[in-house]
């Protein structure tokens, strides 16, 4: 059996999010996009040897991030527009850590927590777990998990570093 310091070896660095496809039990596609961040997110996810993550995405459209907000000048915009920015963020970091079910570095389940800061205040000490795939010499990943919905989803992501 393959020990979890050969796996997390294998995920550790950073991953670019390309796309989630979301789906019912039964196979039908769920053409339905991310009520908060939209139908094309954009995101990171960073693992580190030490064993902690971070995970930041965001909507990529323009009516969801007011661009002339900036933390150098907390008094430009609107309590609203800033609302509106943290509506469709999403940014979680904590421990992470792979499980020994398989043989296999390519395929297993990771988890994310207990999350030790997060955008929501709820999503604050929760786990996180996540089947992954290692596709295409581990410079593509995989993530196979049900949505808070109660579809299935397939994460991709696609290594920088």
């Amino acid at each position: 059996m393959v020990k979890p310091d050969a796996v997390m070896k294998a995920i550790t660095g950073t991953w670019l999010y390309l796309n989630v496809t979301s789906y019912f039990d039964n196979g039908t596609i769920s053409h339905n996009p991310d009520p908060g961040l939209g139908q094309f997110p954009v995101g990171i996810l960073t693992y580190n040897t030490a064993g902690w993550m971070s995970a930041n995405f965001m909507s990529s459209k323009p009516e969801d991030r007011p661009g002339d907000i900036d933390t150098e000048a907390p008094d430009v915009g609107t309590d609203a527009e800033w609302a509106l920015i943290g509506k469709h963020t999403l940014a979680y970091a904590g421990p992470w850590y792979v499980s020994e079910t398989t043989d296999k570095v390519e395929v297993g389940q990771i988890t994310h927590g207990p999350t030790k800061v997060a955008w929501l205040p709820t999503w604050v000490g929760i786990e996180l777990q996540k089947n992954y795939t290692l596709l295409e010499d581990k410079t593509m990943m995989r993530f196979r998990s049900k949505t808070q919905d109660g579809k299935n989803g397939d994460m991709f992501f696609r290594r920088l570093a």
